[in-house]
């Protein structure tokens, strides 16, 4: 176990909530996302924008119902009065790429490579020099694509190259490339060998508990059964959603890596529903990880902003239980 390493400079840690430009994004759930987080102390949003914006330099790419660049500006500002950061991702993982449109089957293209850099290049502009540009590039692997028509990803040596790129792209302009953490725990090795840890920052998601009197039993929810008993996993007899391998994974790799030097902002979720995630998260992470490494923390309810129960009440649950555990954890 590693020994916290407390500061009394808590304010500078990000406190955020990552939601998306999706389609039939509602501008007036839009407003109140941003009157709940600058309510209870967030000072970051991770804004999704992919083809939901239309951008200058790529019109080809948006959707109808698309914003203009002049509205994320406004945003900007508007988030920035309330003490908010608002920050872009444009998630260029090979499974989450679909908003590229054609280009997303052009991998590891001269063309690729054109329209990633203009695009990393219009939405630092957009949002007026942002310290970090989120990236996304999780799950490209074939696990997540393999009941598509078409299959495209990227390993290996070709991952690093493109993910190299990537993040070059954004240290030219002055900002800090943001990625979810499966490459670092998926391919630890090439990872390590290739990135420095002040490079990028990293966010693990972790949506279930983390102490073992928090763990959902299998039983507990009809979908769980179901899932854990087909395929491989019939094979494992899990009695605990917490003891699936993926979440094995990060429980295992997460500490350790950090040791290396690699920089972390933990993400949190509602959407597995799990009433202890955020506070099991923040108080794993602040006990047991190096709080100069830890650079805060944001909660993702993986919904489309929308007037729609679903979406209504995984946002108020988010904001709720990132308060508390905020309060509770941090003292905040």
């Amino acid at each position: 176990m590693m020994t916290n390493q407390k500061t009394d400079n808590k304010k500078e840690k990000l406190w955020g909530i990552r939601v998306p430009l999706s389609k039939d994004f509602d501008k007036e759930v839009w407003q109140s996302v941003i009157e709940d987080a600058a309510s209870i102390g967030m000072n970051a949003i991770v804004l999704w924008t992919g083809n939901g914006v239309r951008y200058e330099s790529h019109p080809e790419i948006a959707r109808e119902d698309a914003v203009s660049p002049e509205w994320i500006r406004e945003q900007v500002k508007i988030c920035r009065e309330k003490g908010i950061a608002l920050y872009p991702e444009l998630n260029l993982s090979a499974t989450h790429d679909e908003w590229l449109g054609e280009y997303a089957r052009m991998l590891s293209t001269s063309i690729y490579y054109k329209v990633v850099k203009d695009l990393i290049e219009e939405v630092y502009a957009l949002f007026d020099s942002p310290a970090y540009i989120h990236l996304g590039m999780d799950e490209e692997d074939y696990k997540h694509q393999k009941n598509r028509d078409f299959v495209a990803f990227r390993q290996g040596a070709l991952y690093m190259k493109d993910l190299r790129y990537m993040v070059d792209c954004c240290k030219a302009l002055g900002a800090t490339p943001w990625i979810w953490a499966c490459p670092l725990f998926d391919m630890t090795e090439a990872f390590v060998e290739e990135f420095k840890p002040d490079e990028i920052v990293l966010s693990p998601w972790y949506y279930n508990a983390f102490r073992r009197e928090h763990y959902t039993p299998i039983e507990s929810r009809q979908e769980y059964v179901t899932y854990y008993n087909e395929g491989d996993y019939a094979k494992m007899n899990i009695r605990f959603v917490e003891e699936d391998p993926f979440l094995v994974n990060v429980r295992a790799k997460a500490l350790p890596l950090m040791e290396k030097g690699y920089r972390y902002i933990p993400c949190a979720s509602v959407f597995n529903r799990c009433d202890w995630n955020t506070v099991d998260l923040m108080e794993y992470f602040r006990d047991n990880g190096i709080d100069k490494q830890i650079l805060g923390y944001i909660t993702a309810p993986w919904i489309a902003l929308k007037k729609e129960e679903r979406s209504l009440t995984y946002l108020e649950e988010s904001f709720r239980f990132f308060r508390e555990a905020k309060r509770e954890i941090y003292g905040e």
